[in-house]
C-alpha cells in the first residue's frame, strides 16, 4: 500500500494516497470485466448504474487501507490534535469521479464513511460504519494460537491473576493452568485431603467477557514409578506409573493450586487478597466452590480416566476430594514430583484430556451454568475477534506521526554499552567471534527533556478539546531503557498535575530491545529487616505516599515493540565489554566464564542485597508479538531469584564458585561440599570468581558460603517455612499479542520474530561454554555420580546415578553456567478507570447501507 501524507484542504482533513489513481483505475477495470462476464442484458444507463455502484463501493477500500495503516486512529490536524473529519478522492479520465469522507464518533467509537460517486450525470451515495477496539477494551488479547499459561510454583502467598474489571479477555489458543503448592496432608489413597485454603486457589481469572476461543485445561504433569519403602504409592499408581528412562504412557495434572473463574469482581479482589495475606477470609472456599475450574470434567470416583470416561454433563471439582501425592522416584537420582493423581489421561495425539473443555463440552457447560458464567466464560463458542497483522507500513505510519506530534529517537543518546550474555544468539556468536562481537549500545531517555513537537500541555486540560487529544508517539529506532527517577511516577517536571496526567496518551514505538529501569523508594535490606516482605521497585506509579489522594496520576502509557519488554532494578549495573572479556573470556570457539550471574559483584547492591522483588508497573498497555510468551510477557534482566528445583543447579554452582589449583575445605558444621563450604583464599584475589569477604552475598557470614552457593538474602526471604522460588511482577494493564508481518523492506529487519531470545539460568545455548578449566566434587548420594575434589568440570563428569536413557548418560546443563536469573510470578489487573481512548487497535467493518443512486 502507498504511503499517506496529510494536508489541510477547505476546514478538513485530506488524505493522499501516492498510486491512488493506479488502484482505483484497476478496481474500476476489474469491475467492468466482471459486469461483461455475468452476460446480463442491462440498458446502457443501467449497466453505468451499476459500475458506478460497485466502483464507489470499492472505494472504501482505499481509506479503509489508510486507517488500517494507522491502527485505526484519526489523523491529526495542523494542532496535533484528532481531525474530525478527513477524505480522500480520485477521478479518471473517462469522468467517473469518486470521494470517500470519513467522520469519527467518539461517543460510539464508529468510523461513519460516506462514498459519493458519479458518472455521466449518475450519482451513487453509500454509508457505511466501521466500529474501533480500543487497545483499552481488553485486558488481554492474544490473536494467534499461542498457548498462555497461568502458574503458581511453589509460591502460596504469590497469586497469580487476570482481573479485568469491565474489560475483556481473548485468547484465541489455549489457556493452561498449572499450580504446584505445598499441601501439608497429603494422603496415601484416592479418598483426598483438606486442600490448603486459601493457598491453593489463589488462580484467579475474572471479567466480565472470558472468551478462551482454544479451550481451557489443567496442565499435564508426569506419573512416573515411585521409589521404593514410600508406603502404597508404588500399588497405587501401578497401572499408570512408567520406570524411569521410558516413554510415559499416562499424565495426571499440575497441582495443587486451582483456578477460580467468576464474574464477580469484589470475590476477585477479596480472594487475591487473600491469597498473599493468607487470611481465612472474607470469602470462604465454600463461597468460590461453584466457580473452581474442575479437574475433570465428567462424574466418578478416583482414579478417573479420561480416555474412558462419558461425557454425560457431570464433573468433579471438590479440592478436597483430589489425591495429591508427593514423591521421589529414579532410583538413586533420587528426583522429587508432586501433582494432582485424581484423574489420568493417555499420553499422545488426540487423546481426551480430564479438564480440557473441548474434550468434555456436557460437563463444561454444565459447570459454566453451575458456575454463572453463561454469557461470560466462552470457549469454541465465543466469536472470533479479527486481529491486526503488524508491519513496518504500520511502524511507519507511528513514526510518521512521532516526527508531527511526537518525537524520533534515530541516533544513540546518552548511551551505556551492555554486552547481552543473556541473549542465547549472543552467546553463540561470542563464542565463535569473542572480543570482536560488539555489546550492545543502549541509550537513555529522559521522557522530561526530550521533547514532543506541538505539544500544548495546556490542552489537556481543556475540557472542548478532551475528545480530540491526540496520542502522542516517542519512536525509538535504537535499543533504548527509560527510567523511573522520581517516587512520585514519570515526566514530573513536564506534567506535574494530576489531570493533565489523566488525558495524556503517550505511545512508546521501539524498534529494538526496550528496558524499563524502575524506581526503588525502600532500600532497607531483607538481609537486616523484615525477610518476608518483598521490596517493591515500581514504573510508572507514585510510591511516595500510601495515601491514594495524595498520589501522582500515573500516565496513561503503551508500549508497541515487537522486542520482549525488559524490566531492570534502578542499582542494575551493566555488563560493559572489559568486564565482559575479563570475566567471560572467549577462545577456540568457547566461553570460558570466570564467574557467573549467582556471583557477579555488579549485584553487590542490587540482587544480593535485595533478592526476591515485586516490580510494579502500572497504567501500561503493551502491544507485542505473537512470538513473545503471553505466559511471561516481560524479561526480568539480572539477578532477581534464587535455588530453583532442579539437580543441575549444584553442580553447576559448585564448579562456577571454584578455580583450578585451590581445595575447598569444609564449612564450619562439616557439610557436603555440596551444600556448602568454608570461603576460600581466593576471594580477595583479582578476577576471582566469587565475591569478597564482606560482601551481602554471604549476608554477614565471614567463614561459609551460603547454602548451595545462592546469596544469602534468598534464603533470609526462604525462611524457615517459605518455599519461594521467584520474584513478582504486578502489571496493572493491558496486554495484546499480534502477528508480526515477515515482510521486509530494504534496509528493515525481519520483524516477524524477536531478534534477542533471554535466556534464564542455566537454560542457553549449552555448546558455547567450556568449563573444564573449573573443578568441583560430588559428595551426595542423590542424583550424580560420585566425584572427588579437583574434578575438571565437563558434561561427561556430570554422570547421572540412573541414565534416563541410554543416550542421555550425562547433565550438561549441569557444567554451564547461570547466564540471568529472572523467573518470575505474574500477576494481571485491569488498569485505572480512567484508563480509556488511549488509541485504536482494531476495525470491525458493519453492513454497506445505500444512500442514493439515481
Amino acid at each position: 500500500m502507498g504511503i499517506f501524507g496529510i494536508i489541510g484542504k477547505k476546514g478538513q482533513t485530506t488524505i493522499l494516497l501516492v498510486s491512488i489513481l493506479s488502484i482505483i483505475g484497476s478496481i474500476f477495470i476489474l469491475t467492468s470485466a466482471d459486469i461483461f462476464k455475468r452476460d446480463y442484458t442491462f440498458k446502457t444507463r443501467d449497466f453505468d448504474q451499476v459500475l458506478l455502484n460497485e466502483a464507489t463501493i470499492s472505494s472504501f477500500a482505499v481509506m479503509e487501507a489508510a486507517l488500517a495503516r494507522r491502527l485505526w486512529d484519526p489523523p491529526p490536524d495542523n494542532q496535533c490534535l484528532k481531525a474530525e473529519n478527513f477524505e480522500t478522492e480520485g477521478n479518471f479520465p473517462n469522468g467517473l469521479t469518486w470521494k470517500v469522507t470519513a467522520t469519527y464518533n467518539y461517543s460510539t467509537k464508529n468510523y461513519e464513511l460516506l462514498a459519493r460517486g458519479e458518472y455521466v450525470g449518475l450519482k451513487a451515495v453509500f454509508k457505511k460504519r466501521i466500529k474501533v477496539l480500543d487497545v483499552s477494551d481488553y485486558l488481554l488479547f492474544s490473536g494467534n494460537n499461542q498457548d498462555v499459561s497461568l502458574e503458581r510454583l511453589y509460591g502460596a502467598t504469590s497469586p497469580s491473576a487476570l482481573i479485568a474489571r469491565d474489560r475483556r479477555i481473548y485468547v484465541k489458543g489455549l489457556l493452561q493452568l498449572g499450580g504446584n503448592i505445598h499441601r501439608p496432608n497429603p494422603e496415601l489413597d484416592w479418598n483426598g485431603s483438606p486442600a490448603g485454603w486459601p493457598a491453593e486457589f489463589g488462580t484467579i481469572i475474572q471479567g466480565d467477557r472470558v472468551q478462551l476461543a482454544g479451550g481451557i485445561e489443567y496442565r499435564l504433569h508426569a506419573v512416573p514409578e515411585p521409589n521404593p519403602g514410600q508406603g502404597n504409592l508404588s500399588a497405587l499408581l501401578a497401572p499408570y506409573a512408567y520406570p524411569w528412562g521410558t516413554k510415559p504412557k499416562y499424565h495426571p495434572q499440575f497441582g495443587p493450586g486451582y483456578a477460580i473463574i467468576t464474574k464477580d469482581l469484589q470475590k476477585a479482589t477479596d480472594l487475591e487478597n487473600q491469597v498473599k495475606s493468607g487470611s481465612p477470609v472474607p470469602q470462604t472456599q465454600a463461597s468460590v466452590s461453584k466457580e473452581i475450574y474442575p479437574i475433570a470434567l465428567f462424574s466418578g470416583n478416583p482414579p478417573l480416566e479420561a480416555w474412558s470416561a462419558t461425557d454425560s454433563g457431570g464433573y468433579f471439582n471438590n479440592p478436597d476430594r483430589y489425591s495429591i501425592f508427593n514423591y521421589s522416584y529414579a532410583g538413586l537420582n533420587n528426583y522429587g514430583v508432586r501433582a494432582d493423581y485424581t484423574c489420568f489421561a493417555k499420553d499422545g495425539a488426540n487423546q481426551k484430556h480430564c479438564s480440557n473443555s473441548e474434550d468434555f463440552p456436557n460437563g463444561f457447560a454444565n459447570w459454566r451454568r453451575n458456575a454463572g458464567l453463561e454469557g461470560v466464560l466462552f470457549t469454541k463458542d465465543a466469536e472470533e475477534i479479527p486481529a491486526p497483522k503488524m508491519s513496518w507500513d504500520n511502524l511507519e505510519a507511528l513514526e510518521e506521526d512521532a516526527k508531527q506530534c511526537g518525537v524520533v529517537i534515530s541516533n544513540p543518546t546518552n548511551t551505556y554499552s551492555d554486552c547481552d550474555i543473556w541473549d542465547r544468539q549472543f552467546v553463540t556468536k561470542y563464542a565463535s567471534q569473542g572480543a570482536g562481537l560488539a555489546c550492545s549500545s543502549t541509550s537513555r531517555i529522559n521522557l522530561d527533556s526530550i521533547g514532543l513537537s506541538n505539544f500544548n500541555v495546556a490542552d489537556l486540560s481543556d475540557p472542548s478539546k478532551k475528545d480530540r487529544l491526540l496520542r502522542r508517539i516517542v519512536y525509538l529506532k535504537v535499543p533504548s531503557e527509560i527510567a523511573q527517577t522520581d517516587a512520585r511516577g514519570l515526566m514530573m517536571s513536564a506534567i506535574p498535575n494530576n489531570i493533565p496526567r489523566k488525558n495524556l496518551s503517550l505511545w512508546i514505538v521501539s524498534e529494538d530491545t526496550l528496558a524499563l529501569r524502575g524506581f526503588q523508594q525502600d532500600l532497607t535490606s531483607p538481609l537486616n529487616s523484615d525477610p518476608q516482605r518483598l521490596r517493591e521497585i515500581a514504573f510508572n506509579q507514585d510510591i511516595s505516599t500510601s495515601v491514594p489522594a495524595a498520589q501522582k496520576a500515573s500516565l496513561p502509557l503503551v508500549i508497541l515493540s515487537p522486542e520482549q519488554i525488559h524490566l531492570l532494578s534502578p542499582q542494575y549495573q551493566p555488563l560493559t565489554p572489559s568486564r565482559l572479556h575479563q570475566m567471560w573470556p572467549s577462545s577456540s570457539g568457547k566461553i570460558h566464564p570466570i564467574h557467573h550471574n549467582l556471583t557477579d559483584t555488579r549485584y553487590e547492591d542490587d540482587g544480593f542485597k535485595y533478592g526476591y522483588r515485586k516490580f510494579i508497573l502500572n497504567n501500561i498497555g503493551i502491544i507485542t508479538g505473537s512470538n513473545v510468551s503471553a505466559t511471561k510477557p516481560f524479561y526480568l534482566r539480572g539477578l532477581w531469584s534464587g535455588p530453583d528445583s532442579s539437580a543441575d543447579q549444584l553442580p553447576s554452582n559448585l564448579c562456577m564458585i571454584n578455580t583450578g589449583g585451590y581445595t575447598l575445605e569444609k564449612n564450619s558444621t562439616n557439610q557436603p561440599f555440596v551444600i556448602s563450604a568454608k570461603i576460600p583464599p581466593y576471594h580477595s584475589m583479582a578476577n576471582s570468581p566469587i565475591p569478597p569477604k564482606g560482601s551481602n552475598y554471604y549476608g554477614g557470614n565471614n567463614n561459609d558460603f551460603p547454602k548451595i552457593y545462592y546469596p544469602e538474602v534468598f534464603w533470609k526471604q526462604r525462611g524457615l517455612t517459605s518455599s519461594r522460588e521467584e520474584s513478582e511482577v504486578y502489571f496493572t494493564g493491558i496486554r495484546i499479542h499480534l502477528s508480526f508481518d515477515s515482510a521486509t523492506p530494504p534496509g528493515k529487519r525481519d520483524i516477524s520474530s524477536p531478534s534477542h531470545v533471554g535466556s534464564e539460568s542455566r537454560y542457553t545455548d549449552y555448546n558455547a561454554f567450556d568449563l573444564s578449566h573449573k573443578t568441583y566434587t560430588w559428595d551426595s548420594p542423590s542424583y550424580y555420580q560420585a566425584v572427588s575434589q579437583g574434578t575438571s568440570c565437563i558434561p561427561n563428569n556430570m554422570a547421572y546415578r540412573v541414565p534416563s536413557s541410554p543416550t542421555e548418560l550425562f547433565d550438561i546443563r549441569a557444567a554451564t553456567p547461570s547466564v540471568n536469573n529472572g523467573r518470575y510470578i505474574f500477576i494481571q489487573s485491569s488498569p485505572a478507570l480512567n484508563y480509556r481512548d488511549v488509541g485504536s487497535i482494531v476495525g470491525v467493518e458493519q453492513p454497506i447501507l445505500e444512500a442514493q443512486s439515481n
